[in-house]
């Protein structure tokens, strides 16, 4: 028989392996009814309604959130089983079905065995189908019960929020602390009898040396493989990795990995020699369960902290920090993950006992008290750290990120000082959250741009393999990196956001089936009933659309299109639809979500139809046009055009009108419809070449041929006179005032027609003066009237 004393020693080792902050316990008292078991995959309906009607009785208002979410899991858990004995019932019915079609109708001199078979699968399939419809309901009534679960959560956080508590500045706080209500001692001294017991039998000489060989594998994965474990990554980064960002931000992603892994390996190696070396109660099993993921959380904060600071290899840094802010930052992950650890078991033990709402919130208060405190000096670490070397401040997105976070906590101590306690703690969960994930985000969508650019782009030795491989050009190489990179990080942003905006309480596997579980039918617009969640969701929506638009437009106008064929004007239109789809699409979606149907904008419309008829004609007219441009483009942006006295080069195209840039600079805004209705000259459309021509007239004695030379020549030492067509010198014409010779050469673009000729009017004008040939002079006329007035006419 073992020692009492060596009992309670293994009971208080295992209670401090556990990391329980339990207060001290008084008279026991039985515990609380905790979440509803689980059901095992060969549920029958009896045991699924069962199920749910334990369900029922579980759901009350004043059940816990974490208890609610449970309970909310278990339906839908009989939701989905349901649903999978419905479509196992399906088949079994096409099945008889087709037995039945075999056997055929009743006929008059059939035998009784086909008789008795056809009655006794008709049977049958009476029988499914009367299942089936249960089932039906069945399913229905769980999905109902999973949307009043998720209400009663939202009215029980609302009601929590708007509630105001003692201040950590007041004695009443720390009161509820220190001397919790007799309630819940008997259920804290309950459940640290289950942890005494379980202590107990996990050091029995059963399972003794189990859990012990558990405790020394936990401790060798934690300290020894870690480390060897990063050596290696940063090891095989430098081997197998080519040099450039990828090495950098793997690296950074490996040491996060390794990290969060190996910590969430001991805790998990620890959490398996618990439960396999003993039998454990409900409460207790819960407890550890919620440890477990207590731990993992806190290892994603240190991982995501050694990842983002590199301490121990600053050159391998991926993110702009200087190294003194990384120095001084470096404690910080790790002082929040241990005071999370210690402050949410305490929270752990709240929700597994169902304490009052009171020590709830007070638990609550003080895990926000310590995140905001820990926050807060790592801000003024960082910014003393600025100021005492004179770092450079940064600039862009990034010097937003300590203002928001500032004010961010600033709001939280405030909430807490004012006695909000659910308000503060409902903050810094947020702000620990939306921080996790953004910090994750950052880490993949950097390496898996770095992964795009090392495979793909054909500056990179991976890239110019893989071209050889699969014979790919330089240009589409170039525009599959940025393509693929684009649509990777976007998507990664995408999922980022949908989860760091996730309700409190909510897992990403929760938010994934609300989504598919969206209403989206039509309301009439008498009806709509716009809440002011939805106005927030709405304005978000719209704010966080109009930047992503505008984003995508600046990718794709300066990432992946210049790295195609298109022109500089096909580009532009491209880009252009591309910003009209996506504010169209972004309308779409932010009515859906004030629930505005668009079935029921008729009145709009037919208000519309009437102000089109009378003073929107021209606006719509021109919008048309402004569609015709970009779709057929007859002219494009570049262009230089001609049409109604103006004549400039097309600037931007715009659903209404279009910018062209006249000579000196000034801007005329011309209606798209003159574009459709009226002439239009497109010198530069069909042709880019330009034509510099130039006629002489010189004196009848003049050597055409060594004329002919002189102007071959110049044309030819001309930079801008292009070699094909070879330019050329023509007779035109004799006259009696003299010969006109022509010559005519090609330039690349219209626009350098003026400045070519200047440049040819000079040289060949000086030549000729070298030579000694003038041009022709105009010659005197004089015209005699009657009146003998003499007038002098010039005449060419």
């Amino acid at each position: 028989m073992q020692h009492p004393m060596l009992n309670r020693v293994y009971a208080a080792l295992f209670t401090l392996l556990l990391g329980l902050a339990l207060p001290f316990a008084v008279q026991a008292a039985t515990p609380p009814a905790g979440p509803v078991p689980t059901l095992a995959d060969g549920a029958t309906l009896d045991n699924l309604n069962d199920q749910l009607d334990l369900i029922r009785q579980r759901v009350t208002a004043s059940a816990n959130d974490d208890l609610l979410a449970s309970l909310r899991q278990a339906a839908l858990q009989v939701q989905k089983q349901a649903d999978d004995l419905n479509a196992q019932r399906t088949v079994s019915i096409e099945h008889l079905d087709d037995q039945l079609k075999v056997i055929g109708p009743v006929a008059a001199d059939e035998a009784p065995a086909l008789t008795h078979q056809r009655q006794a699968l008709t049977t049958q399939r009476n029988a499914l189908v009367d299942d089936q419809r249960q089932l039906g309901t069945l399913s229905q009534s769980a999905r109902d019960l999973a949307s009043q679960i998720v209400n009663l959560r939202r009215s029980l956080f609302n009601s929590q929020i708007s509630t105001r508590s003692a201040s950590p500045l007041s004695p009443a706080f720390w009161s509820s602390l220190i001397r919790p209500t007799d309630d819940d001692l008997r259920r804290l001294d309950s459940l640290f009898q289950d942890v005494e017991s379980a202590a107990v039998a996990v050091m029995a000489p059963g399972g003794r040396w189990f859990f012990l060989a558990s405790v020394v594998l936990a401790v060798l994965i934690w300290v020894v493989v870690r480390r060897q474990l990063e050596r290696f990554l940063a090891w095989a980064m430098i081997r197998w990795l080519p040099e450039g960002r990828l090495r950098r931000s793997a690296l950074a992603l490996a040491v996060g990995l390794a990290t969060v892994l190996t910590i969430s390996s001991s805790a998990s190696v620890l959490h398996w020699g618990v439960t396999n070396s003993s039998e454990l109660s409900t409460n207790v099993l819960n407890l550890i369960d919620q440890l477990l993921t207590l731990v993992i959380f806190c290892a994603f904060i240190v991982g995501l902290g050694r990842a983002m600071l590199m301490l121990r290899r600053p050159s391998w840094r991926l993110p702009p920090i200087h190294d003194e802010i990384a120095t001084a930052l470096g404690p910080f992950p790790k002082i929040l993950a241990l005071a999370l650890l210690i402050i949410g078991t305490q929270e752990r033990v709240n929700s597994v006992i169902a304490s009052s709402l009171a020590l709830t919130v007070a638990v609550n208060g003080l895990t926000a008290l310590a995140v905001s405190l820990v926050a807060f000096y790592a801000l003024v670490r960082y910014h003393r750290t600025h100021r005492r070397f004179d770092l450079e401040r940064p600039t862009g997105f990034v010097a937003l990120i300590p203002l928001v976070i500032g004010a961010w906590v600033g709001l939280a101590l405030l909430a807490l000082v004012s006695g909000y306690l659910t308000l503060a703690y409902f903050l810094t969960v947020k702000l620990l959250w939306i921080s996790v994930v953004a910090t994750t985000a950052y880490l993949l969508i950097a390496c898996f741009g770095d992964l795009c650019e090392t495979l793909l782009s054909p500056r990179q030795p991976g890239g110019l393999a893989l071209a050889s491989v699969l014979g790919l050009s330089e240009r589409h190489q170039a525009q599959a990196s940025t393509l693929l990179a684009g649509i990777g990080r976007t998507v990664l942003l995408i999922v980022a956001l949908l989860i760091a905006l996730m309700p409190s309480g909510s897992s990403p596997s929760e938010l994934l089936e609300s989504i598919t579980l969206l209403d989206l039918g039509n309301k009439p617009l008498a009806g709509m009933k716009v809440l002011p969640g939805d106005i927030v969701m709405a304005v978000a929506l719209l704010v966080g659309g109009l930047v992503s638009i505008r984003i995508v437009k600046n990718w794709l106008s300066d990432r992946l299109l210049p790295e195609t064929n298109m022109d500089a004007g096909m580009r532009a239109s491209l880009v252009t639809l591309v910003g009209y789809l996506g504010y169209v699409l972004l309308a779409i979606v932010v009515m859906s979500t004030l629930s505005i149907s668009l079935t029921n904008l008729t009145w709009v419309v037919s208000a519309l139809s009437v102000g089109i008829g009378f003073g929107l004609q021209a606006i719509v007219q021109n919008f048309i046009s402004g569609l015709i441009l970009l779709t057929e483009r007859p002219v494009k942006v570049g262009d230089w055009v001609s049409l109604a006295g103006v004549e400039g080069d097309i600037r931007r195209i715009n659903v209404r009108a279009t910018e062209i840039q006249m000579s000196d600079r000034s801007t005329v805004i011309v209606p798209n419809s003159q574009f459709i209705t009226q002439n239009v000259r497109n010198v530069t459309m069909g042709n880019a070449l330009g034509v510099v021509g130039i006629s002489l007239t010189l004196p009848l004695d003049t050597d055409v041929l060594q004329i002919r030379e002189l102007l071959l020549n110049a044309l030819n030492e001309h930079e801008s006179i292009l070699d094909a067509p070879a330019p050329s010198v023509s007779f035109k014409d004799l006259t009696s005032n003299g010969l006109i010779i022509s010559a005519s050469g090609y330039v690349n673009s219209p626009r350098s027609v003026s400045g070519a000729r200047s440049d040819l009017l000079f040289t060949i004008l000086g030549r000729l003066r070298d030579l000694g040939v003038t041009l022709t002079a105009p010659q005197s006329m004089l015209l005699i009237n009657e009146a003998q007035n003499v007038l002098p006419v010039e005449k060419a």
